[in-house]
């Protein structure tokens, strides 16, 4: 095929038909391709500008470095195709089947992937930008590590097992999104939207969601060991069985959270608003309340221990069975909570 050859959608598939299968390099533009099927295909570097391949058949083929600007590929089956550094600039690719497709290194902008199942494809280094759509996307088992999806439209999405180490995900909307057992380790969801999504057992190590809104999101068993919620909204979030290690939830709105059996070793949750939230059974070893409003919370059989309470509101906590030893509060902060049973700073049992 000699490159920068301009061919029309006759001569294409007249070709194609007789068992040419290398059209690299090709000019395209305005082509109306539609219900065609071009399995493993070669347009690599092709140029395939304003073309309508709309439900086309393309399983296999290979579009690396190829221009698919303003292309209708929705309903396409894409099974498989090798998109890797393509530009897709005002794409169509809405519902259409892009399971196990390599988009490492390609750019993406103004895209509309709502729909779309992109099972098991690659995004490594992928850039998503100027508010790609991915509406109700299927993402499961996917790789987006170091992918760029800024202010992204993933709502609804499922991103069950999906790998996103290190992604950029700030200012996203995952609101109502999967991402059960997910891997975000680093990433960065600063701003983003992820009302009642479910990040259930997700490990989200050293992950930044600074004033992202989690409310209602289900973080059940999630792994947030280091992580930066600096800002978050976490009201009426299910945190229970959740690892919050050295965490940081300083101020944080945790407003009728549910912390039952969460670790929060050594977190700080200086000045964290924590009224009706229930942490029966949390593990608070050093962790730093002071000023924190802890009116109405329940923290039956709470382990305590060497934690910083001055200042805290404890007006009608429940501390029953709770473990005190060693942690710094004034006694007086006690007079209007609940405990029956629980161990004092002095070691004493409450009676």
């Amino acid at each position: 095929m000699q490159s920068s050859e301009i061919i029309d959608a006759h001569k294409l598939l007249t070709r194609y038909a007789t068992g040419e299968r290398n059209f690299s390099g090709t000019h395209l533009m305005a082509t109306s391709l539609k219900d065609v099927k071009l399995n493993r295909i070669n347009l690599s570097n092709a140029t395939l500008q304003n073309a309508n391949l709309s439900r086309a058949r393309l399983i296999g083929a290979n579009l690396n470095g190829a221009d698919i600007s303003q292309v209708n590929l929705s309903l396409a089956v894409l099974v498989e195709a090798n998109f890797s550094g393509a530009s897709l600039t005002d794409t169509i690719l809405r519902h259409a089947d892009l399971s196990g497709v390599l988009l490492s290194g390609a750019i993406l902008s103004h895209i509309d992937l709502s729909g779309a199942n992109l099972t098991s494809a690659s995004l490594i280094s992928a850039c998503l930008l100027n508010g790609c759509k991915l509406v109700d996307a299927i993402l499961v088992g996917a790789t987006l590590s170091r992918a760029i999806l800024s202010g992204a439209d993933l709502s609804g999405a499922n991103l069950t097992r999906t790998i996103l180490s290190e992604v950029d995900l700030s200012g996203a909307n995952l609101s109502g999104a999967k991402l059960v057992r997910s891997y975000l380790n680093r990433g960065n969801l600063s701003g983003a939207n992820l009302v009642d999504a479910d990040l259930s057992e997700a490990s989200l190590q050293e992950t930044n969601f600074c004033v992202a809104n989690l409310t209602g999101a289900n973080l059940q068993g999630a792994d947030l060991s280091a992580a930066n919620l600096n800002g978050a909204n976490l009201s009426g979030a299910n945190l229970q069985d959740a690892n919050l290690k050295n965490a940081y939830l300083n101020g944080l709105n945790l407003h009728n959270a549910d912390l039952r059996h969460a670790d929060l070793t050594q977190a700080n949750l200086r000045g964290a608003n924590l009224i009706g939230a229930n942490l029966e059974g949390a593990t608070l070893l050093e962790a730093d309340l002071r000023g924190a409003n802890l009116s109405h919370a329940n923290l039956t059989g709470a382990g305590l221990l060497l934690t910083s309470l001055k200042g805290a509101n404890l007006t009608g906590a429940n501390l029953c069975e709770a473990n005190l030893i060693g942690a710094s509060l004034n006694i007086i902060n006690l007079n209007e909570a609940t405990l029956e049973g629980a161990i004092l700073p002095n070691g004493a049992t409450h009676a």
